[in-house]
């Protein structure tokens, strides 16, 4: 009986740490949020890409990384029926592992970089680039089936 009690203490002082653990999935090199950055729609940058031209942002969306189409569109069913309109070109960060990939790709993250307004990605197709990313990290713990 005593045993157990010590595997329940043990397991109760390392809950914290296996909570914090899993809070760092993702792509995020500094471990923080980027202070300069200012929150954003996708939908305002899609908008009025002028006005966040060579910005620091944060914005949310889904994201989906592949060959020729590294990009965070406003919506899921965006991507799934191929609106680039409604995307933005996401240019990779180069450190980013697979580990880290697998961890966000096909899914909503939190993304931080400098917003571009005349770069449109591959073929021109997207809205936008956010270049410099700083961060990508899971913004939800639901993912689509795949």
């Amino acid at each position: 009986m005593q045993i157990v009690r010590w595997i329940a203490v043990l397991l109760l002082m390392l809950s914290p740490f296996a909570a914090a653990t899993a809070q760092m999935a993702g792509y995020n090199p500094s471990k923080s949020a980027d202070q300069t950055a200012e929150n954003v729609s996708m939908v305002q940058l899609i908008a009025n890409p002028q006005a966040w031209d060579g910005k620091h942002i944060r914005v949310i969306g889904f994201l989906r990384l592949e060959f020729e189409g590294d990009s965070i569109y406003l919506h899921q069913e965006d991507y799934m029926h191929g609106i680039t309109n409604d995307a933005l070109w996401v240019d990779r960060p180069k450190d980013l592992t697979a580990s880290q990939q697998r961890e966000i790709n096909t899914g909503y993250v939190i993304c931080e970089g400098i917003f571009r307004a005349g770069k449109h990605g591959h073929m021109g197709m997207f809205s936008g680039t956010i270049s410099n990313v700083t961060r990508l990290e899971p913004w939800s713990s639901t993912r689509p089936e795949k």
